[in-house]
């Protein structure tokens, strides 16, 4: 994609409220709501399924709005202060049609909650993979962490405790709604169904796990810029309705699942991009080299990749960059298959960063503790604790003030909602605990003390 903004006309501000993915081509109507038309089956001569997402232009006053932001956020920093680790709670919302738990679309928990250690591994360059599919030492120096890490919901939006942490699951008629498959983006869908059970976006990353009809895999909402932005006021509120915001994902492409060679929960991985801010990597302008998608550290790219190449980590050019180190197929903004789709780059970073920081909706959900059983921020007048050091190298010492002497335990749960360590005190008024957690991978966990008339519960980061 060429690296230079064109400004367009306003016609291109229906860049849509949702970006989809689709396993084999399609054709793409310029309407509002980027609406696909039903692709053809897949023929007995098609060696394999081909990811698509039908994507109208990008409106530029979006751009002109999130390069301020990013810039901002550079001269803030300074080269001084780090970027902020971000948390984001996620509910997947299981609609299915009375199947037993584990199988056709009410997936397991299992392989639920497989999409958000896929999703943190990918977030924080944390992914075993990469090296075997990014080997270029000029593509491997742009690859970046993002800092976003996701946590399973622990509780309902009325405070009630979820059986399965992050899991909601939908009997489809228990709504009066049809059977699924639906049509992607269509009205039924977006207006019926999103609307009819959505939790509060500014708590929730919401994804909706069902069958779209067409061999859709997925498609997002994109960010809302701040109410109220100058002097682009004519797309505030561009993004979408608060109440269909977030991702719809195909049941069959949800964490690991045998559905190759969209089998390994790379299909969240982009959409959740493009819900944060990120456009597809050669910018959606067909083979032109014209096209952008506003980040300095992808290669100019002729058009999407597919599949991925025979011997792993190859470079591989096109009419756009024509040599070594090539194109960027490896990034999860393309369309490659799962297995070779490994890494995002420090510019995309950027972009979604500056979207965490000031986007509505996005803005808020770093200080939501519903991955928390009882609220974070919760007021207990005979209960004080503190953790320190914040983040924690392994080593994390929680201290603890209680009003009056009485037994007391110590949990420390992941983002799955697992207790991975449990220290009880008796008859104690607090004082200093030293924990132990070198041996657990880095990310974000929550420390909740509780006695038997109270509790709190602190975040902390393990890095």
């Amino acid at each position: 994609m060429k690296k230079t903004i064109t400004l367009l006309t306003f016609s291109v501000f229906t860049f849509c409220n949702a970006v989809a993915q689709q396993p084999i081509n399609i054709k793409v109507k310029q309407a509002s709501y980027s609406k696909l038309e039903k692709a053809q089956p897949i023929s007995e001569e098609t060696t394999s399924p081909k990811r698509k997402c039908g994507t109208p232009e990008l409106n530029e006053s979006f751009e002109n709005w999130i390069q301020k932001e990013i810039q901002k956020q550079e001269q803030f920093a300074n080269g001084k202060k780090a970027a902020v680790v971000y948390n984001i709670p996620i509910i997947f919302h299981i609609i299915h049609t009375g199947q037993t738990v584990g199988t056709g679309y009410n997936l397991s928990f299992t392989q639920i909650t497989s999409q958000i250690t896929i999703l943190n591994a990918d977030y924080r360059k944390l992914n075993t993979d990469q090296s075997t599919y990014l080997t270029q030492p000029a593509l491997v120096a742009v690859a970046g962490d993002m800092e976003i890490n996701f946590c399973a919901a622990k509780v309902s939006p009325t405070g009630v405790a979820l059986a399965e942490p992050g899991v909601d699951r939908i009997l489809a008629s228990s709504k009066g709604w049809t059977s699924p498959p639906y049509t992607a983006s269509s009205s039924y869908l977006e207006n019926t169904v999103k609307a009819g059970s959505i939790w509060d976006p500014t708590k929730y990353f919401n994804v909706w796990v069902t069958e779209m009809s067409g061999g859709i895999l997925g498609y997002a909402q994109f960010p809302t810029v701040p109410a109220g932005t100058v002097p682009i006021t004519d797309i505030v509120g561009w993004g979408g309705s608060a109440n269909t915001d977030g991702v719809v994902v195909d049941y069959k492409y949800l964490g690991n699942s045998s559905y190759a060679p969209y089998n390994k929960g790379r299909t969240l991985t982009h959409e959740a991009g493009h819900w944060l801010g990120l456009k597809h990597i050669w910018g959606d302008d067909g083979t032109s080299c014209s096209g952008t998608d506003n980040v300095s550290d992808t290669p100019n790219q002729a058009g999407e990749n597919y599949t991925c190449p025979t011997v792993n980590g190859s470079v591989k050019t096109d009419g756009c960059t024509t040599a070594s180190p090539g194109v960027l197929y490896q990034n999860y903004m393309d369309y490659s298959d799962d297995k070779c789709m490994v890494m995002f780059t420090a510019g995309q970073k950027a972009r979604i960063q500056a979207v965490m920081a000031s986007c509505i909706r996005r803005n808020t959900l770093n200080t939501s503790y519903v991955c928390s059983s009882v609220g974070v921020n919760e007021t207990v007048s005979n209960l004080e604790i503190s953790l320190f050091p914040n983040p924690s190298n392994g080593e994390l010492n929680v201290t603890v003030d209680l009003l009056n002497s009485e037994d007391f335990t110590i949990l420390v749960v992941n983002t799955l909602g697992q207790t991975i360590k449990e220290v009880s005190q008796l008859h104690s008024n607090g004082g200093t605990i030293k924990l132990d957690l070198s041996l657990n991978a880095n990310g974000v966990y929550f420390v909740t003390v509780k006695t038997k008339t109270s509790s709190k519960t602190k975040r902390f980061i393990l890095q």
